[in-house]
């Protein structure tokens, strides 16, 4: 077990590496550069541009601008913003609960609903219920996550006046929508993985023995069946609530909600590099971390994967 978490920590490092040299050497092949952003159209001598460009350590190889700024992020040090001129590690900071906060209400709104719906219409295998179900999910999976957005503000916002079609906060109210739009589709995911899985292990072995033995069919579902039916669910789940913190750009933006991918969204448009790599850092560390705890949580649902 520990060669094994060894491994995954190994690997987890080398991928943030990766990320961080990719980000790092996309944001310099871009056209400009920090001191262009930062100037904006202002007409400014070459003196003070070479000024500007020394101060910012731009004049340095990439190599040396490379090892200077993994050295900073190692100790928690991200740069400083070119628009707000403030630390991009305490703007993150501030705007990550918000986005911790509605990624993880869209995915216990996605598992919930998820969870019911694939049981239910595993439970119901070939009905009209199991058909209406399915169709629902592939509906739903079919949703832009945008579109989804506009429809929710329109009923509940406009027409029924029931949420806020802007968030503000992380109350309930100012929740609910944001929500919804990021967790339904996973939602409809959710459903049709876990009827799949639910079926495949119900068609095992040791499932129609215990059938045989006249044991009720709840504890054959629950006690049997469904622990290892959800081994693929778990490592299903870690992905998507790296995706959702992620993909939370445009619920953020829609709703006017502050947070993470809201953040990257402006500080791409207003070109500040630094927070733009602070903030794919960040997001990479953060998807790294929960998949290696989800690697982690399935060694201790199937233990035989620690000897692979």
């Amino acid at each position: 077990m520990y060669q094994y978490l060894l491994r995954r920590l190994l690997t987890s490092l080398l991928v943030l590496l990766g990320v961080s040299v990719l980000v790092f050497s996309i944001l310099h092949l871009v056209p400009g550069d920090a001191v262009t952003a930062l100037l904006g159209r202002q007409n400014v001598s070459a003196e003070r541009v070479s000024e500007l460009r020394g101060r910012l350590g731009l004049d340095d190889p990439l190599p040396v601008q490379y090892v200077r700024y993994l050295s900073r992020a190692l100790r928690g040090d991200l740069g400083i913003s070119i628009r707000s001129s403030l630390p991009v590690s305490a703007a993150i900071a501030e705007q990550l609960p918000s986005t911790l906060a509605l990624a993880c209400s869209a995915l216990a709104i996605a598992l919930l609903l998820g969870f019911v719906l694939g049981l239910t219409a595993a439970l119901r295998q070939g009905g009209w219920l199991d058909t209406a179900l399915m169709g629902l999910s592939v509906s739903g999976m079919s949703l832009p996550t945008f579109w989804l957005g506009l429809l929710l503000i329109l009923l509940f916002a406009v027409r029924l006046r029931w949420f806020p079609s802007i968030s503000n906060s992380n109350s309930l109210a100012d929740l609910t929508l944001p929500a919804l739009t990021l967790g339904l589709p996973e939602a409809a995911v959710v459903a049709r993985m876990v009827r799949a899985s639910l079926l495949d292990v119900l068609g095992q072995e040791y499932v129609t023995v215990a059938r045989a033995k006249g044991l009720p069919e709840r504890r054959v579902v629950v006690g049997h069946a469904l622990r290892n039916a959800l081994i693929p669910v778990v490592t299903f789940v870690g992905l998507q609530l790296a995706y959702l913190l992620g993909g939370s750009a445009i619920v953020e933006t829609l709703f006017a909600r502050q947070g993470i991918g809201r953040l990257a969204v402006d500080a791409i448009a207003n070109r500040d590099y630094p927070m733009v790599q602070g903030t794919v850092l960040v997001v990479a560390t953060l998807y790294v971390a929960i998949n290696t705890v989800t690697d982690i949580v399935y060694t201790v649902l199937n233990p035989k994967i620690r000897l692979q």
